[in-house]
């Protein structure tokens, strides 16, 4: 045990629904604190079935602490503010916006300066001793739950000393006076009965539930009984864990102390041999760009995996980055976008889902000399770097580099993903594919539709690149 002495134990999360259950079971076993904080929570099944599982393990005297950003509470403080009634739970929300009711789309737009930047981080803890850190929020469409869109992304699980700096991170923001508590926020009344009415409502949605067809795939899933064996082959390794100060929420300054880029950009100053990154909202903006292409033109391969414009649910980042595109495809750079109709990893209640299911590319990581990986809530966009706030684990390990460079090479693979060619002859771009097992090649936007396609070029005449 003397070499994992200053090691921590790392297991990818790239699978939606066993991403979901790790949740699950760190908020069942969690036995003095559930420390929680995210981007979005939304109230939907997965969010309902995780709120009934914080509940349960308040009612059994763990002490839960709930951060969340403010920006996408609208219409639901009544259900946080009934929680918090809870002895055990407290809620506080980030930044929080003075209007909490249709007037809040008001203030966004006039006080877009404070307004518009965010809390983006993602973790979950439990006991100071397991944590999951990554590109997942909580709702449907980040655990295979949805009907219409299935977000293709990634977390690490963690556990040994990581996870005190991950609790740290949670501290910082918790007690920072851009953290409010929800009662000091919300004017509307709650009482305790409306607590019970609450976990009498979830519990009966939950034992519905969990006798369902979906519920019975998940808990025979082969993670499902590592964890009640407690058999997750975890990875050892060195890590260390980055996050912006939650004062870059009011800092127009970009300096190292208050920013994680300054202090994982090292990492990749030193690559020799190849960079991997897998962003869905990728705007490098022009000193972004000539990094890349002076990289690759010094000997460093570089590879991207972006979402294509029909993959995308965020059309003006597109937009964004569509100005940069023709550069650095031209510029030998391996450009590769997701298709819709990706599935990188194999759905296990594909089948028992109605509809037609939309992928999207939402996993937010890098690997470098396939040595380090990280991991985390950043994106490579002008709103990661000075807007929202964000947090990331390197890990320097082969073995966890070869396991994220096995799913990025799934997920870039022509089944499912667009390469992006340089074509000379009009100075354009070439999309290939494989289709039914046949190579295709587009010269536009491939598979997007023509709202979007006119979406695009419509805010691509907008200056609105340092909002995106």
């Amino acid at each position: 045990m003397d070499n994992k002495k200053n090691q921590s134990g790392f297991y990818l999360l790239s699978d939606n629904t066993d991403a979901f259950v790790a949740r699950f079971a760190l908020a069942t076993i969690a036995e003095k604190t559930l420390d929680i904080q995210y981007y979005i929570m939304h109230s939907d099944a997965s969010g309902r079935y995780l709120a009934y599982a914080i509940l349960s393990a308040a009612d059994r005297g763990v002490h839960v602490r709930i951060l969340v950003d403010d920006i996408n509470l609208s219409g639901r403080d009544s259900i946080f503010k009934t929680m918090s009634q809870h002895e055990n739970i407290e809620i506080r929300t980030f930044n929080p916006l003075s209007n909490r009711d249709w007037f809040r789309n008001i203030e966004l737009l006039t006080n877009l300066d404070r307004a518009g930047r965010r809390m983006h981080n993602k973790t979950f803890i439990a006991d100071n001793a397991s944590a999951i850190v990554g590109g997942r929020n909580i709702g449907d469409e980040y655990f295979d739950a949805r009907n219409n869109l299935n977000f293709v992304d990634l977390d690490l699980l963690t556990i040994g000393p990581i996870v005190t700096d991950i609790t740290k991170s949670f501290d910082d923001y918790w007690q920072s006076h851009w953290a409010t508590p929800i009662e000091s926020l919300s004017k509307i009344r709650v009482v305790k009965k409306q607590l019970m009415t609450l976990r009498s409502k979830l519990k009966d949605k939950w034992h519905l539930a969990k006798n369902t067809e979906y519920f019975q795939t998940i808990k025979n899933a082969e993670f499902t009984q590592k964890i009640i064996n407690k058999q997750i082959d975890f990875i050892w390794a060195e890590a260390t864990l980055f996050y912006d100060r939650p004062e870059k929420i009011s800092s127009h300054t970009f300096n190292q102390t208050v920013h994680i880029g300054p202090q994982v950009m090292p990492y990749f100053e030193r690559a020799n041999s190849e960079i991997l990154i897998a962003t869905p909202y990728f705007v490098p903006g022009n000193k972004g760009s000539k990094w890349f292409r002076n990289k690759q033109a010094n000997g460093t391969e570089i590879t991207i995996l972006t979402n294509s414009l029909a993959a995308t649910d965020v059309i003006a980042v597109h937009a964004g980055y569509k100005k940069y595109r023709e550069q650095l495809v031209a510029s030998d750079i391996n450009m590769y976008e997701l298709k819709p109709t990706a599935q990188p990893t194999l759905s296990k209640t594909n089948k028992l889902i109605e509809g037609s299911r939309h992928a999207s590319l939402h996993a937010k990581y890098m690997v470098v000399d396939q040595q380090y990986v990280f991991i985390g809530s950043a994106n490579i966009d002008p709103r990661s770097e000075f807007l929202n706030t964000e947090i990331g684990i390197m890990v320097n390990s082969k073995e966890l580099a070869k396991q994220t460079i096995d799913l990025f090479n799934r997920s870039s693979s022509l089944d499912n993903s667009f390469h992006l060619q340089h074509d000379k002859s009009n100075n354009g771009i070439d999309w290939v594919t494989n289709e039914n097992g046949i190579e295709v090649h587009y010269s536009s936007e491939p598979k997007a539709s023509l709202i979007k396609k006119i979406g695009v070029y419509i805010l691509g005449l907008l200056p609105i690149e340092s909002l995106l």
